[in-house]
């Protein structure tokens, strides 16, 4: 164990934080932070106007009353909710392009309005503009997202480069001229030169594919895409998070690189929803919310349970830090159990923190490969309540019942490794 946990500390977690700190990674974890309160929003629109079941289904009574109350609602408010959905979930990709160009600019120190309007300029010549030269929407959700993310990068990095250089620098002459004019025409050649890059993009996407950037980008990351929304990738990655994490090292290092994958299968979820295929027939099963409000119950982990045993030890220090850490628990905020408990280098908890939060995905991958429960749809955020999470995710009350169950399962499995460590704290405590 000795000879691991150096290992990782002189190799795997300064590569690990100096991933953390990348520019790129950092710039697309704001970006996504920053457009919570849209997919949030667009998230609880399309529940709203999309009952989970038909009432003409149901048998009289209070269920088929409820349901057709909830369909008289959605028939109401479809227009106004309907357009929120589209302006913000299924618009995802035009904002996350925009932010990510704006903090990378802002990364750089550069003035952001002008970079992020170039930006969106681009993704529009690229993935908006048909061969007729007409506007197309389709790619503005999570299938256009990859692309956006390139086109972002792209544009600051040259844009940056060019204006560093002065390429083409217009300088106009005076002490009265507006400061915004000066900056304006000092770019106009940096602007000119990126216009005609994305022109070019758009041009060799449609000779390559028959379509605009994001099929290119769409062919490039399949596999990958495969990968991590299958059994055997969600487990990997979820197993190399609480060993990262056991070790100290923060499980951002892989889900903030991993969000882009994530969010995109949840955007292709909802449009898929949105026009009409079934909540069990959905194209994917792992997304954000898979991994928020299924795999980790309580944080990284999936450590609620664990915080509800400590509320109730005998041992003085882990009923105090249990009591501590229960309520932020139920928000998915446990790092006052990885660092107060000690979960973190805690040989005795080492085997529940590391596999629990991957066996909750295998059992929960199954359910919704095999339609037990239904694919996510929408997006609760990552601190929703365990079980309302899945609850709202879904719109499925059997995923409710299987949080439950998935709680207790952890518990069960967290149980008799706690007892040991509960046992070998109170006899520290009655020596001291």
């Amino acid at each position: 164990m000795k000879t691991i946990s150096s290992f990782i500390e002189k190799h795997i977690a300064p590569l690990a934080n100096k991933i953390s700190r990348q520019r790129y990674i950092q710039a697309i974890q704001n970006a996504f932070l920053m457009i919570i309160p849209l997919i949030t929003i667009g998230s609880f629109a399309l529940i709203i106007i999309s009952p989970s079941m038909d009432y003409h289904t149901l048998s009289h009574g209070l269920l088929r009353s409820f349901f057709q109350g909830w369909a008289g609602v959605a028939s109401f408010l479809g227009f106004p909710l309907g357009a929120i959905y589209s302006a913000t979930m299924s618009s995802m990709a035009l904002y996350a392009t925009a932010g990510l160009a704006y903090f990378l600019a802002e990364h750089y120190k550069i003035k952001p309005f002008l970079p992020t309007v170039i930006t969106l300029t681009g993704f529009l010549i690229t993935s908006a503009v048909t061969k007729k030269g007409t506007m197309t929407f389709t790619y503005f959700d999570g299938k256009g997202l990859f692309a956006g993310i390139v086109i972002a990068v792209l544009t600051v990095e040259l844009y940056r480069r060019l204006t560093e250089k002065k390429i083409g620098r217009i300088e106009i002459p005076g002490a009265g001229v507006p400061p915004a004019l000066t900056e304006s025409f000092a770019t106009l050649v940096p602007t000119f030169i990126l216009l005609i890059v994305y022109a070019l993009i758009a041009s060799l996407s449609y000779k390559l594919t028959g379509g605009p950037f994001p099929l290119v980008v769409q062919a490039l990351l399949s596999p990958l895409v495969v990968a991590i929304d299958s059994w055997w990738g969600i487990f990997g990655i979820s197993l190399l998070v609480m060993i990262l994490w056991w070790f100290g090292i923060h499980d951002s290092v892989i889900t903030s690189p991993l969000d882009t994958f994530l969010m995109a299968n949840l955007s292709a979820n909802s449009t898929a929803f949105a026009a009409g295929t079934a909540a069990t027939a959905l194209p994917h099963i792992v997304t954000e919310p898979f991994w928020w409000n299924f795999m980790a119950l309580g944080g990284s982990g999936a450590t609620l349970s664990i915080a509800i045993l400590a509320a109730m030890s005998h041992s003085k220090q882990i009923n105090t830090v249990g009591k501590l850490a229960l309520i932020p628990s139920f928000f998915n905020i446990n790092e006052p159990l990885i660092f107060g408990l000690p979960l973190m280098y805690n040989p005795i908890m080492m085997i529940p923190f590391v596999f629990v939060m991957p066996m909750n995905a295998l059992l929960t991958y199954f359910a919704m490969d095999l339609h037990i429960i239904s694919r996510t749809i929408a997006d609760p955020s990552w601190n929703m309540i365990p079980g309302l999470g899945a609850l709202i995710s879904t719109m499925d009350v059997k995923a409710f019942i299987f949080v439950i169950g998935l709680l207790i399962i952890d518990a069960l499995i967290y149980f008799p490794f706690f007892k040991i460590y509960e046992k070998s704290k109170i006899k520290e405590e009655s020596v001291n």
